[in-house]
């Protein structure tokens, strides 16, 4: 398990659903990907980021975080317990993918330093499926 070592310049908050990925630097406006190896993998090499950050989505999240860790992008999978306590400390009151994927981007950004960023077990509810993920914090 690794940590980042210096505030990441540009940190992107990635929603994941089954079809697409939003992804947000919370300052741009948010863009939606197809949720298949060819954008993801065109996305991770192109995207500039420092960090990805993504929920938890019943393994849907899986290739986002294969792609990053490939790359060498540092790649964390947010608890989301934590992170919509995050959400609700800004008084937040509308859900949508493009508001979830900038607070991932400011998530990722507050708390970078204590993030675990690399290979970790899936959770318990996905440990049946074979692959290495993201940590969790």
């Amino acid at each position: 398990m690794a940590f980042l070592h210096q505030h990441p310049v540009r940190c992107l908050g990635c929603d994941v659903a089954k079809d697409s990925i939003v992804v947000s630097d919370g300052t741009t406006l948010p863009q939606t990907i197809a949720n298949d190896r060819r954008s993801i993998g065109a996305f991770v090499r192109t995207c500039g980021a420092d960090l990805v950050l993504c929920e938890p989505t019943g393994g849907h999240e899986r290739r986002l975080i294969e792609a990053c860790m490939r790359a060498g992008l540092p790649v964390h999978r947010v608890d989301t317990l934590k992170l919509k306590a995050f959400i609700r400390s800004f008084g937040t009151l509308g859900k949508t993918d493009a508001i979830d994927a900038a607070k991932l981007a400011a998530y990722g950004s507050e708390r970078w330093s204590v993030l675990h960023c690399g290979p970790r077990p899936m959770p318990a509810s996905s440990a049946s499926r074979p692959s290495s993920a993201a940590g969790t914090s």
